[in-house]
């Protein structure tokens, strides 16, 4: 009596298709929707005085500020949803991590990005003293956004 011993695979994945990963697939969509934003970010930006005398860094309540101010409010929020549901799509057991990772990646990239045009913005005036911390962010974001024209 001989007997066959059947092997097994190694991996613990079940036989079959893997099921796609829908959390992930939200996040790239948010991410991507967040780009589009940020893509408006930048041309309303350019709508901004052109040269630096013409900026008025204390008349924060302008249509502008305030449009810019929301804009990159909701894609940074927009953003940080994306990237907790990509990162959550990266542990899902049985399911695709592709969408996961390009998620992942697309969200952290914007997020870096945004935040680092602001603390770039930023840094171009330290020297300036104002009383307000949003005075100061809507001079150094015009600033920044003069200089790079």
């Amino acid at each position: 009596m001989s007997e066959t011993v059947q092997s097994q695979p190694l991996s613990d994945d079940p036989p079959g298709p893997r099921l796609s990963n829908t959390v992930a697939l939200i996040g790239v969509i948010l991410s991507m929707i967040a780009a589009l934003f940020c893509a408006v970010l930048f041309l309303l930006a350019h709508q901004l005085p052109d040269n630096i005398d013409s900026f008025d860094p204390r008349n924060a309540n302008s249509s502008a500020h305030l449009r810019l101010l929301i804009l990159g409010c909701s894609t940074a929020v927009l953003l940080l949803v994306s990237l907790i549901l990509s990162v959550v799509g990266l542990f899902l057991p049985d399911r695709s991590r592709k969408l996961a990772v390009v998620g992942t990646i697309t969200s952290l990239a914007l997020f870096l990005g945004i935040f680092g045009v602001l603390i770039a913005a930023v840094l171009l005036n330290p020297d300036e003293k104002t009383n307000s911390g949003t005075q100061s962010l809507f001079s150094g974001v015009g600033t920044f956004f003069v200089e790079l024209r």
